[in-house]
Order: C-alpha cells, then structure tokens, then sequence
C-alpha cells in the first residue's frame, strides 16, 4: 500500500498543477499533458510485461526494482529543465510504476487468499486513491508556496521509504519455476498496444500518414503476437482466455470508464480555471473530493462482491460514471455556487464509480485465469485501464484544446458520457 503511494499522489497533483509547470518551463499545456499521457502510455505499454515479470522471478523482486527505480526516476522529474526532459523522466517513471503495481496488487491477493480477493483489491485502490486526498491538501498549498519541483522530491522520498520497508518485511510468494518470459510475446503485444495509442494521439488531427502508418503497424504487431502465443510453449497471456466472458467484459468495462474517469478529470481543473477563475491551489483541494470518495468507496468494493455478486458493482459503477459526465456538462456553462455544487457531486460520482467497480473487476480477470497466471492478469486489467486513460486524457483534453467556451466543455464530457455508456453495456454481459 505504501508503495503505490507516490503514484497515486504525484497523478494528482500534476494534473491540478499542468498549467503552472507549462508556465515555468515554456510549454503550452497541450505540450505538457504529455508528462500525464507519457506516463501513462508507457505503463499501459509495459505493466502486463512487469506483471509476467512477477510470475516468473517472484513478484517481491520485481516490485523492489520498481520502487528503488521509481525513487530516482521522481528526483530526476523534479531536475527538469524543459518540457522535453520532464516527460522523458515521466515516461522513466512509468516504466518502473509498471513494476510496482501488478506486483503489488499480486503481493496483496496472496496475503488475503482467493476467497477474499477482491478485499484486497478495495485495500490496493483504497493505497492508490486515498495517499492524493493528503497530497492535495499539502500539495496544492505547497505548490503555490515552494513551487512545483518540491512535490517531485518529496515523493521521491515516499518511495525510498516504501523501499526500505519493504526489503526486509517484504515476504516472497510462490512464483512459476522454470518458467520462460515469451520475450517475443511481450514485444509484439507491447508494440501493438503503443500503436494503437499513438493512432488515438493522431485520429484527432484528422486523417494522415502518420495516422495510416500507427494503425498498419498495430495491425501487424497484433497478427504476429497471436501467431506467437499460438505457438510457444510457453506463452505470455493464453488467448483462450479472450474467450471467457467475465475476463473479456470486465476490462472492456474498465478502459471505457477510465476514458470518463481521467478525461473529465484533465478538463474539469481547466474548466475551473478558465470559466471559474480559480488558483492552483484552490483547484487542488476542490479535487478533493474525487480521490476522497474514490479512496472510501473502494472498501466498499472490496465488501459488495461478496454480499451482492461481482456483475453488479461493475454495472453500478458504469451507471455513476455516466452520471457524473452529465453533472460536468450541466456545470460547463453555469456559474458561481451552482456549478461549484454541480462539479463536486461529479467529483464524488466519478470516483464513488471507480471505488465500487475496480475490486470487482480486478477479481473477475484473476479468477478467470489459471493460478499461476495472476501477474499477467492484474497486468492486463491495469493494461486497459491505461488505455482508457491515455485515450480519454488525449481525446477529451484536444477536443477542449485552449479553448474557454462553455460549449466545448459541453461537448467533451458528453463525449465522455459515450464511453462510460460503452462501459455500461460491456457490465451487463458479466455472468454472475
């Protein structure tokens, strides 16, 4: 839990903060979402690797080397001279969060066994979400007073601390002896996967050769990584699991609300800002509210599996998802205590959303998947999750652009009500 807390804080924070940074280091903040979208894509680029990592050199190892890397990887963003290098270290930040967290989550599910999977999950996202509540009332604050290269270095310092706990405390669970990585497996996936992003980075712009050649390449990359895991012995993520519903449904139903989730996450600081007025600081603790309910509700995920079935959680979450984009479009164009109310009831609904559903989700991909293969199937469902996110953070923070007119605020986060909608109907097909 101490491990995924620097993560969860640092996301946060430097969404709030984006404008500020851009200012000091000469970059618009189309530039700077980068060192969110970066990160992001190389995580979802890489976490399924990591966790496969896990599975077969011990899940305690991997996840050491991704907090001692993380550490460095965080003091090095808070050096940054220019945009350039801050997003190269974010991206270096991500490789070593993909360590972190797949491992993490696999170190906790062991620790409560499989009965109770999906507790330990609540306790993982309560970690994740709950350490930015604190971060945003110290960060934001701090931002404002010390700058935003403080933050980085203070977090630096969470993950040296997690690090030293963790050597000696940490205990090894069982991992696949004798197992080989599928290198070439993880490549393929890896570049597929990257491909299909960047095309979502590019469709925005309009058609072009860039665009034709990202998708050309995902295809082929795709092609080859079935080929592979058709015939290796022993293959990176068996595709027979693609065939069982509750893995399928449940990540599809994850990446379409974590398009919501983030997309409307970006925009709305930049809504607040332009059509509200508001400081940095007082943006970050007006987000509270979304990681606070996101933190509480994710015990409340870790319980309702158990008491109501896993399909229901998801389908709820879709349901306050959707709700929380409508709540966002009708503030857009409003003003004074009504938006503010308006864009807080979305900030509770979006994370109360996320809270309830994650647990369940996290716990359908694993149980729909051979014992020894939790690593790859915590990797895969964070692997959608980071796709949703790189998708929606890109699409919904170019349809708004620069711009301050309530309409494209409008518009963009009923683009997000679209894909949370998308999410709904992925739920309603989980059995159970």
């Amino acid at each position: 839990m101490l491990a995924v807390t620097a993560f969860g804080s640092l996301m946060t924070l430097i969404t709030v903060a984006l404008d500020d940074i851009g200012a000091d280091l000469g970059a618009s903040r189309v530039t700077m979402t980068w060192a969110i979208t970066g990160l992001m894509l190389t995580m979802a680029v890489a976490t399924p690797t990591a966790g496969t990592l896990g599975d077969v050199h011990g899940h305690r190892k991997i996840l050491l080397i991704g907090l001692i890397g993380g550490a460095v990887s965080t003091l090095l963003c808070g050096l940054a001279w220019n945009a350039a290098s801050l997003i190269g270290f974010r991206v270096l930040f991500g490789l070593f969060g993909a360590c972190v967290n797949p491992n993490a989550v696999s170190l906790m599910m062991h620790a409560y066994g499989p009965e109770r999977r999906a507790t330990a999950v609540g306790w993982f996202q309560f970690a994740v979400t709950g350490a930015p509540t604190i971060g945003l009332v110290a960060g934001g604050p701090l931002i404002d007073a010390a700058g935003w290269r403080v933050v980085f270095f203070a977090f630096a310092g969470v993950s040296l601390v997690a690090f030293a706990v963790g050597l000696p405390f940490l205990r090894p669970i069982p991992r696949q002896e004798g197992r080989q990585l599928d290198i070439k497996g993880a490549v393929t996936l890896a570049s597929g996967v990257l491909a299909v992003l960047l095309a979502i980075t590019e469709v925005l712009r309009g058609p072009g050769l860039l665009l034709v050649t990202y998708l050309l390449a995902a295809s082929i990359a795709f092609t080859l990584f079935v080929h592979i895991e058709r015939t290796v012995a022993a293959p990176m993520l068996k595709l027979d699991y693609f065939r069982r519903r509750n893995f399928t449904m449940p990540l599809l139903s994850a990446a379409a609300m974590q398009f919501a989730y983030m997309g409307g996450f970006v925009i709305t600081p930049a809504l607040l800002s332009r059509r509200y007025g508001w400081a940095t600081g007082a943006i970050a603790l007006l987000m509270m509210p979304r990681p606070g309910a996101f933190s509480i509700a994710s015990l409340a995920g870790g319980w309702l599996p158990h008491r109501i079935g896993f399909r229901w959680p998801v389908v709820l979450g879709t349901i306050f998802m959707s709700a929380s984009m409508i709540l966002f479009a009708f503030a857009a164009p409003t003003s004074g205590a009504l938006g503010i109310t308006l864009i807080v009831g979305g900030l509770v609904l979006s994370g109360v959303a996320s809270g309830v559903s994650q647990p369940a989700i996290a716990t359908l991909a694993v149980n729909s998947v051979d014992e020894g293969d939790i690593g790859i199937a915590n990797g895969m469902n964070q692997q959608m999750t980071f796709v949703g996110i790189v998708a929606g953070i890109q699409t919904m923070n170019v349809l708004v652009g620069d711009s301050d007119a309530s309409g494209r605020f409008v518009s963009t986060y009923l683009v997000g009500l679209g894909a949370a909608l998308i999410g709904l109907v992925a739920a309603w097909r989980i059995k159970g």
